[in-house]
């Protein structure tokens, strides 16, 4: 294994330098910095990729290239209708009908409990693609430090701003939600907020922080400065 790594290091090496594939130079040691593709001794194209070209593009612009998990905003999640649309044979078989068809005219029958499903989970699209449309909601991810700007009804409709780090996200239709966490002082404060909350009048990105988890809860464990905006 290590022998063809370095054959085919060689012959990427030639190739920069101009001699034919096949005959690696033995003196050629040096790559040109700016070639990120080469040709080897088969023909096929050896792409070379750096995870330094990553990390100085995330230091540089301040956002990675890739976001994982990714950042998600107030869009509505595909329903089973939708999905099977995307299917080849869709339908063929009975099935595939609208949710309000009538059940007469329906060639393949469900149970009610399937049928009621069906419509509360389009009425619940519906009802969210609307609210996406009037929310100040940006989309964010789990490691993002955020700030809200809240409505508190039980203070005469005053409005507070709240900062801290999202440690989770739960996608549940309307029932989403979305875990903040901060440290005021020497006490950590974790606040859930409803995603689809009408008292949520402002939302603002402040950093976006390298995390490879979906659930932070590790940060629990963590002293209090990586819990601090």
């Amino acid at each position: 294994m290590r022998a063809c790594r370095d054959a085919l290091r060689a012959c990427a090496r030639s190739s920069a330098r101009g001699c034919p594939p096949g005959r690696p130079d033995a003196r050629a040691w040096t790559i040109a910095p700016t070639a990120t593709t080469a040709m080897d001794a088969f023909g096929t194209r050896a792409v070379m990729t750096s995870v330094r070209a990553e990390i100085k593009a995330i230091r540089t612009t301040g956002t990675p290239v890739k976001l994982k998990p990714e950042a998600r905003g107030m869009e509505a999640p595909m329903t089973s209708f939708e999905a099977g649309a995307t299917q080849e044979g869709w339908g063929k078989s009975g099935g595939g009908a609208a949710p309000w068809t009538p059940t007469r005219a329906l060639k393949k029958r469900k149970s009610y409990f399937k049928r009621c499903g069906h419509m509360m989970e389009t009425l619940e699209r519906e009802k969210m693609k609307e609210l996406a449309a009037e929310r100040q909601i940006v989309p964010f991810r789990p490691g993002d430090v955020v700030k809200l700007t809240l409505e508190v009804p039980e203070n005469n409709r005053r409005t507070q701003t709240f900062t801290g780090v999202c440690i989770a996200k739960k996608h549940r239709g309307l029932g989403s939600s979305f875990t903040l966490r901060t440290a005021i002082g020497n006490l950590a404060v974790e606040r859930s907020f409803p995603l689809f909350t009408p008292n949520i009048k402002a939302m603002e990105i402040l950093e976006r922080r390298k995390v490879r988890r979906a659930k932070l809860y590790y940060l629990r464990e963590k002293p209090l400065r990586f819990s601090r905006p």
